[in-house]
């Protein structure tokens, strides 16, 4: 019946945030995040929406962990935040900060679920913030000290390990466009200096896992690459979509996979290109066991010889489909594409795909209360089976985290925008399976698109 399988002990997972699903920020000694701070002042966040309770997984963890277990996930990826280990983000560690994340662990591998750590997921001490945040190299160097604390503590049990995730959209968001904490609008050299500075954190923490990490653990950087989609597949169009997603991503992938910023990067900015050392550099470039690929959508285009790129980029009418946000458009060959880009530019670490998923409005039903999600279910339908395809190729893919286990707070959007296969009521903490967690469900017990 299921013909479009998975190798076996393919990985089946799904993916988190602390900020955006724990609460209790300042529980076990926890200190304030800039985020935390920054949903403090009035209109930063919509409807002025806060993380003091999120969907209580810091209380609720076992139960969560149930569901994962009735999913059938095989694996979980989630962050440690720098705040709860190092409140100021420097200096000595609070004792306690990784009681939680020992329990949390020991119940996930007592339920055969393999953890994924993730060092920074934008939880950054308000304490290095008011030293300049990521503005400021030394907030890239101290967190090497958050690393090696985790690392030492929990390597033991935790097997694979992320230094950061997203950084140029961090950044962006953070630095250019001012929608994140801090909340900054400096302008694009602030936010493309803080985008390496994050970068720089990557290397140092990558240092810092391999100096510390038990033997056998692996480690690497988790990123949102622009995926470049051929509009049809011919061997024109796919050389120039590998062409230019070296272009798109010249500020993302490049610097970390080949230890350099391309000079057609460097000579596009010009002014406000990052500063940097060589020594830097080979920091940000040393080799990586494996890459996370956040993946929502993609560009397609043709190749067109007149451009530097050798592509043009074949905008979306109006009625292409779109979920529920704009920037969101429907185009699952993004996965595959990104994936084999990836193998053909820079082969040789494991990669995985470490987000994917959509929100939809997901409201209960008036007869039984169950939200039918069924534009979710479309959604991950066909990006499974771009990534099966994929595997089915011989590219390095080891597993699949859907974003995201729970609804949860979607930073400037609060608790608007919905990821989850559960739903949850957010006044009273229930937890409801979705259409899509069934679908799901059914798709890791056949191993196998379904």
């Amino acid at each position: 019946m299921y013909d479009k399988k998975f190798p076996d002990g393919f990985l089946w997972g799904a993916a988190t945030a602390a900020l955006q699903i724990e609460g209790s920020p300042h529980e076990d000694g926890g200190g304030e995040s800039s985020w935390e701070h920054f949903t403090r002042q009035p209109g930063a966040i919509l409807n002025d929406d806060v993380l003091d309770v999120a969907c209580d997984h810091f209380h609720r963890y076992r139960e969560d962990i149930r569901l994962m277990k009735e999913l059938g996930l095989t694996a979980y990826r989630f962050s440690i935040p720098w705040s709860r280990t190092i409140p100021d983000g420097k200096g000595k560690p609070n004792s306690r900060s990784l009681d939680f994340y020992q329990r949390l662990i020991d119940e996930l591998l007592a339920n055969g679920i393999e953890p994924f750590v993730t060092l920074f997921h934008w939880e950054t001490p308000q304490a290095m913030e008011e030293l300049g945040g990521w503005r400021n190299k030394e907030t890239s160097y101290a967190s090497g000290e958050h690393a090696a604390f985790v690392v030492r503590h929990l390597s033991d049990r935790v097997r694979h390990f992320f230094t950061i995730n997203e950084a140029m959209c961090f950044a962006e968001s953070s630095y250019g466009a001012g929608v994140h904490a801090p909340g900054l609008k400096l302008g694009r050299k602030v936010a493309l200096q803080t985008m390496h500075n994050a970068f720089l954190a990557h290397g140092v923490m990558l240092a810092a896992i391999r100096a510390n990490a038990k033997p056998g653990c692996t480690a690497g950087i988790v990123e949102n690459c622009l995926a470049t989609v051929p509009a049809y597949e011919s061997a024109e169009n796919n050389l120039a979509a590998r062409t230019a997603f070296r272009y798109a991503n010249a500020n993302r992938l490049v610097p970390v996979m080949e230890g350099a910023y391309p000079d057609f990067f460097l000579k596009a900015e010009g002014d406000n290109a990052p500063e940097f050392t060589d020594g830097e550099m080979k920091l940000i470039g040393a080799p990586l066991d494996q890459i996370g690929l956040n993946i929502y959508s993609g560009e397609h285009g043709v190749a067109d010889a007149s451009r530097p790129s050798g592509w043009r980029t074949i905008p979306f009418p109006p009625g292409y489909p779109m979920l529920e946000w704009d920037w969101l458009r429907f185009e699952p060959r993004a996965i595959y594409w990104a994936l084999r880009h990836i193998v053909d530019l820079w082969p040789g670490p494991d990669l995985f795909i470490a987000e994917n998923g959509c929100p939809t409005p997901d409201r209960p039903s008036r007869e039984d209360g169950r939200v039918y999600d069924s534009t979710r279910v479309m959604y991950l339908r066909h990006h499974l089976e771009q990534a099966q395809r994929a595997t089915t190729e011989g590219i390095p893919l080891k597993g699949y985290f859907v974003w995201s286990l729970l609804d949860n707070f979607e930073w400037a959007w609060g608790y608007t925008k919905r990821f989850g296969l559960f739903h949850v009521n957010f006044n009273t903490q229930q937890r409801t399976p979705k259409l899509s967690a069934d679908f799901y469900r059914n798709v890791i017990r056949q191993n196998a698109v379904c």
